[in-house]
């Protein structure tokens, strides 16, 4: 009988959990936004915009890297990467396209940008770590 947690670490459950996350922040992010921020300061959104594209590119090369049997080549990352960023470029302007509520906005795609920057970095020292 498997863990748990070694359970939800094989590449079908995290394709899920990465497709699900995935569907879910493109819905919030078409949903009008709240009249009042819960949190008080105004870089309050770039925060959230680094934050949910940082667990996206590590959920998505964690889901690889499974895949792959614990490999994962440079072209991959910067395969994933790309998809990361072009997927966050396309919510901005779907944004300015279909919504009301929402606009497009150039600093939500670089805290995008960063955000998948660190996930990125950060999955590259973790997996060294793990071969080493």
């Amino acid at each position: 009988m498997k863990l748990p947690i070694k359970k939800l670490s094989e590449a079908k459950y995290i394709v899920w959990i990465s497709v699900i996350y995935t569907v879910f922040i493109t819905i919030v992010f078409f949903l009008p936004p709240q009249k009042t921020s819960p949190i008080p300061f105004s870089g309050a959104d770039k925060i959230i915009h680094v934050l949910i594209h940082f667990l996206l590119i590590i959920l998505w090369l964690f889901y690889i890297f499974s895949k792959k049997g614990l490999e994962l080549s440079r072209k991959s990352r910067v395969f994933v990467f790309i998809l990361v960023v072009l997927y966050g470029i396309i919510i901005e302007i779907f944004q300015h396209l279909f919504t009301h509520s929402r606009q497009a906005d150039l600093l939500d795609v670089a805290a995008n940008i960063i955000g998948s920057l660190i996930g990125l970095l950060l999955f590259q020292n973790i997996t060294k770590t793990i071969k080493a």
